[in-house]
């Protein structure tokens, strides 16, 4: 029996993802934990089956976690992520994601791993088939569902198995539907379907950016209690991971939340309970004691603040204007004109103020500062935007400039494109938009999101590589030297740690402190809440939430569970 970890078929897109095989052996003894996860003496993880468990964390944490589990990590030594895994009592050994996939780990992206040139019944067996040849459910399945018992007894296991795990999501589509017809929600519960299909043990779900409504919600929900509750061929249930940054509404999926990457560990307990609100408020109280404390690790607390150069708060120069001001901005993502990122943000920042937009990627936070900079995101941009009182016109980068906007990141957006010679290639959001209104690139495909630097500039003489850390501080301290009005900042805080951060957490406020607007978007609430007057959380493009940052009043540590509190976690 296989699994798969979701992409293309080997044939069609290089580098796809390699389809898994499940554990052998019956069910282990109920005493022990299906998984279990540890980190020399210490227990990161201890699941039972038949549960749906939280993972919860920076994105940065959480990335690490799933890449570990998933064997994406390779040869490289992992940091902060388990040095041993046991599934089922058995130690298993996940340096590749065929070994990852040996162990019976299936990874569900949230409907991206879709193979866009098959139906349903293909997708849900990709790489599981039994079929010869690897025909799959095309050949071997199309036919039985036309022949009925004819089509032989591989086929109808094939058939019953995409039946079964299709039953089990709660998706009523027929196997033979193309996937170009399916909804979002639709294609999460195919993806989904492929692991049930393929009796994983593991089941880690990397919950996606793009929102749902609150039915979809619910029915997605229910989709992952049904996965863990229905038993395998073993006999035995598969854990559910729920890997999200959203702590509000977790209880009514998962029976516990595990914290990363944020000094729970140190701060209270590690593993917390999740059956009601209260439950999770506990939760954000937790991933703000961690949070909070991190300040001190990077030396920027505030009780060093009255030895800094930078120009105190309450010594602004008297405001001039009205600053920026932003109302109803849309823009789509670049693919894809009919899929909102950012759906209808308004917002305001005065002359010397900082505001921070806390969202991770595809939140719309950061993709927002980007598309008003010379609409350098979306295939479809909307909106007015005012300087100091007169609305201006930001359609190209020089625009922008001569309007007094500019924009600066370390870490610029790029999509995955294809590989070419074995070699995994990205491009910025406007060639995504480019490329799909040309026809050389496939505007139905998810293109997530990422950070992360083009493969090919590990490769190419004199390749985009990005500023350097070194090169962006240089950057920040040349805006005091510009005639800038409104300056935008994407993730500018660099590792977070040390000197570096705290210069530049300086540099940020001496740029409000002349006279500008600022406003900086990012995924740390403890490093908004360093710099910011106000924090407004952005979630599926839109705001729901605002807090102002009182920090000699409350501690740092209050700011923060006020900022998770107005996002209802991390995401």
């Amino acid at each position: 029996m296989t699994a798969n970890h979701g992409g293309e078929r080997t044939g069609e897109q290089a580098g796809a993802l390699a389809s898994v095989r499940g554990p052998g052996g019956g069910p282990t003894a109920s005493s022990l934990p299906a998984l279990e996860v540890l980190d020399g003496d210490e227990t990161v993880l201890a699941v039972a089956a038949g549960v749906v468990h939280a993972v919860v964390g920076a994105r940065s944490a959480t990335r690490r976690f799933v890449d570990a589990l998933a064997g994406a990590a390779g040869g490289r030594r992992r940091r902060r992520t388990a040095e041993v895994v046991r599934i089922e009592g058995k130690v298993v050994t996940l340096a590749s994601r065929a070994a990852s996939s040996a162990a019976g780990i299936a990874v569900v992206t949230g409907g991206q791993a879709i193979s866009w040139t098959q139906d349903v019944g293909d997708n849900v067996l990709l790489g599981n088939e039994h079929g010869s040849r690897g025909d799959g459910f095309s050949a071997a399945v199309r036919a039985a569902l036309r022949l009925g018992r004819s089509g032989g007894e591989a086929r109808g296991t094939d058939r019953d198995r995409v039946v079964r795990a299709l039953a089990t999501v709660g998706l009523t589509t027929e196997p033979t539907t193309a996937v170009a017809e399916l909804t979002t929600l639709e294609r999460r519960l195919v993806e989904l379907a492929r692991a049930v299909a393929a009796g994983a043990a593991v089941v880690i779900v990397d919950e996606p950016g793009a929102g749902l409504c609150a039915p979809e919600r619910e029915h997605w929900q229910a989709a992952l209690r049904a996965v863990a509750a229905t038993p395998r061929l073993t006999g035995t249930a598969p854990v559910v991971l729920l890997v999200t940054g959203t702590v509000t509404g977790l209880a009514a999926v998962a029976s516990a939340v595990t914290l990363l990457g944020t000094g729970s560990g140190a701060n209270g307990p590690r593993t917390l309970p999740v059956s009601d609100a209260a439950d999770e408020r506990r939760v954000l109280d937790a991933l703000a004691a961690g949070l909070g404390s991190a300040a001190a690790l990077r030396g920027t607390d505030r009780a060093s603040d009255s030895g800094r150069s930078c120009p105190d708060r309450d010594a602004r120069p008297a405001e001039r204007a009205s600053g920026l001001v932003v109302e109803r901005w849309h823009a789509s993502h670049p693919a894809d004109a009919t899929r909102t990122v950012v759906d209808g943000l308004s917002f305001a920042c005065a002359p010397g103020e900082v505001l921070g937009l806390f969202g991770p990627l595809d939140s719309g936070a950061g993709e927002v500062l980007l598309s008003l900079f010379g609409r350098s995101y979306g295939a479809m941009v909307s909106g007015t935007v005012a300087i100091d009182g007169q609305t201006v016109d930001l359609s190209t980068m020089d625009r922008a400039r001569d309007a007094g906007l500019l924009y600066t990141t370390e870490h610029p957006i790029r999509y995955d494109l294809a590989f070419l010679g074995g070699v995994p290639s990205s491009v910025s959001p406007t060639s995504l938009t480019r490329m799909v209104s040309t026809g050389l690139a496939d505007g139905r495909r998810a293109y997530p999101a990422t950070t992360g630097a083009s493969g090919l500039a590990a490769v190419l003489p004199g390749a985009h590589r990005g500023p350097t850390a070194e090169q962006f501080t240089e950057s920040l301290r040349s805006l005091l030297d510009t005639p800038a009005r409104v300056v935008l900042l994407a993730e500018p805080f660099g590792d977070r740690r040390g000197a570096d951060a705290a210069e530049r957490v300086d540099l940020i406020r001496a740029i409000a402190a002349s006279g500008r607007a600022v406003v900086v978007a990012g995924d740390d609430p403890s490093a908004l809440v360093e710099v910011s007057d106000r924090v407004i959380a952005v979630r599926h493009g839109r705001a729901v939430g605002e807090t102002r940052p009182d920090r000699d009043a409350r501690g740092h540590r209050d700011a923060v569970l006020a900022v998770l509190d107005a996002m209802g976690g991390l995401a």
